[in-house]
């Protein structure tokens, strides 16, 4: 008898391990969608210069804007962050450094929360007032979709 319980908890583990795995999969995969419809939504609100200078390039804000998908070691919860970021692991300049790179959106916050003497255009605000609701559901149904996937 005791062979036989020991063969049903392994397997019971592996059944365990296996749904594990395959929800932070789906997690990820669901996180994903919500960024991506939130993105959707996010760059038509992004102001936009009417044409490019010797130190900006007309869209570096719409091209900078990007998501991180994290998912915890345990893979119960997980979260997705989207910002203004560089690619590749690049910094942004400081606001008071002298660059020539024009694709670097070191003031993207200041054209969205604004400064003493201009006023914020808050699109990061406005994306999440009009897409939050289509994100989260997005991302539910991507998620139930995978889920669904591994149980057949």
């Amino acid at each position: 008898m005791g062979n036989f319980s020991k063969e049903i908890e392994k397997f019971m583990r592996k059944a365990k391990n296996a749904l594990n795995n395959e929800n932070g999969k789906a997690m990820r995969k669901g996180l994903n969608a919500g960024a991506k419809v939130y993105k959707d939504i996010v760059k038509p609100i992004i102001p936009v210069l009417s044409k490019s200078t010797d130190f900006r390039r007309k869209n570096t804000l719409k091209n900078n804007l990007r998501h991180k998908t994290t998912i915890a070691r345990d893979k119960e919860s997980g979260k997705a962050i989207i910002r203004i970021r560089r690619t590749k692991g690049r910094k942004m300049a400081s606001i008071h450094a002298n660059t020539r790179d024009k694709t670097d959106p070191f003031y993207w916050f200041l054209v969205d929360r604004g400064t003493s003497k201009m006023r914020g255009a808050n699109f990061m605000e406005q994306g999440k007032r009009l897409g939050e609701k289509r994100a989260l559901e997005a991302a539910k149904n991507k998620y139930f979709e995978e889920m669904k996937k591994f149980m057949r």
